[in-house]
């Protein structure tokens, strides 16, 4: 059977069979010896913020400047330890007490302005009061083995909804830096990507990509790369399944990319036919099925991630660009 086909029939066994949110990992495997992004053409896509590399600052489609040493078990993510862009413009959102110290919890964020990084909204939403957290922000951009060169403040905020109790597909929060870390680091674009239509699924199919800081990553089974959450891991080769049209998730993408609380606010991205960077996506958390559904890869799960498009949130990043 054609992906074309694949496609149709994974996405229509989805509306039937998803659920609820859960915590329990995806289960996919990539190889992460030879990882490297390579360029796609989508269809059906309009470059909504432009992408920029600083002059002084490689890229590289790599997440890794080198050789690994490290042992590698059967863990599916690829860790991030490239300064190079895009790799850069990725770091870690972290809340912090009033000792000024201690991290209460943390999501991952990307730079896409020269000051501004997108993320979550439960990432700025405290879950209790359902308003914004009292407690400070950080951004710490390329964070590798719990050590990045520069960290900038939150100083203002905007989000599109509350995921415990509004809308799950506005579940965006754009946060503006007190310095300008994007002229340094450089920050990705973004491209209004059409997933409700079948012929744009099949041509980014295992196209993908999400970095996150999750808090199950490094494993174990990776020695000398931290604690977990301290180095990014890079989920490659993943897909958008289908963009759910109705029911409790209603606008959000469902999609393959490995990750676990702490990736909350990671890029959905891709490199595309220009040599640029962008992000089709933002992930958002996970979706358990009622029952197994087999993929295009021929593997089964009960669990699934989420995320929802651009469009949800290029209009306010677009005016916040100009802004700046």
């Amino acid at each position: 059977m054609k992906w074309h086909g694949i496609v149709a029939i994974v996405a229509g066994s989805l509306g039937a069979a998803i659920a609820t949110a859960g915590a329990a990992p995806p289960v996919f495997a990539q190889r992460f010896d030879e990882v490297r992004l390579e360029p796609i053409t989508s269809p059906s896509s309009a470059i909504g913020g432009r992408a920029y590399v600083p002059p002084q600052r490689l890229s590289s489609p790599r997440p890794i400047d080198g050789p690994l040493r490290a042992v590698v078990n059967e863990d599916d993510r690829t860790p991030v330890l490239s300064q190079r862009y895009p790799w850069s413009a990725i770091g870690r959102v972290d809340w912090i007490a009033p000792d000024g110290v201690t991290v209460l919890g943390a999501c991952t964020g990307t730079l896409i302005g020269p000051q501004i990084v997108l993320t979550n909204a439960h990432c700025l939403l405290d879950p209790e009061t359902d308003q914004p957290t009292p407690h400070k922000i950080l951004f710490r951009p390329n964070v590798v083995q719990g050590r990045g060169e520069e960290i900038a403040t939150v100083v203002a905020y905007d989000y599109g909804d509350s995921p415990f109790s509004g809308s799950a597909a506005d579940d965006w929060a754009l946060l503006t830096l007190d310095k300008p870390l994007g002229e340094q680091f450089g920050f990705l674009g973004w491209r209004e990507v059409d997933f409700t239509d079948a012929d744009t699924l099949l041509a980014m199919a295992s196209q993908l990509s999400v970095v996150g800081y999750s808090a199950d990553f490094p494993t174990a089974a990776l020695s000398g790369l931290g604690e977990p959450g301290e180095t990014a891991g890079l989920s490659a080769n993943c897909s958008v399944l289908t963009q759910l049209l109705e029911g409790e998730f209603a606008g959000s993408l469902i999609h393959t990319c490995d990750t676990n609380p702490g990736a909350s606010g990671a890029p959905i991205f891709a490199l595309f036919e220009d040599g640029e960077y962008y992000i089709v996506g933002l992930h958002t958390g996970s979706v358990s099925l009622l029952e197994n559904v087999t993929l295009p890869t021929g593997e089964q799960t009960a669990v699934l991630n989420r995320g929802i498009p651009v469009s949800r949130w290029a209009a306010q990043a677009t005016a916040l660009r100009e802004a700046d």
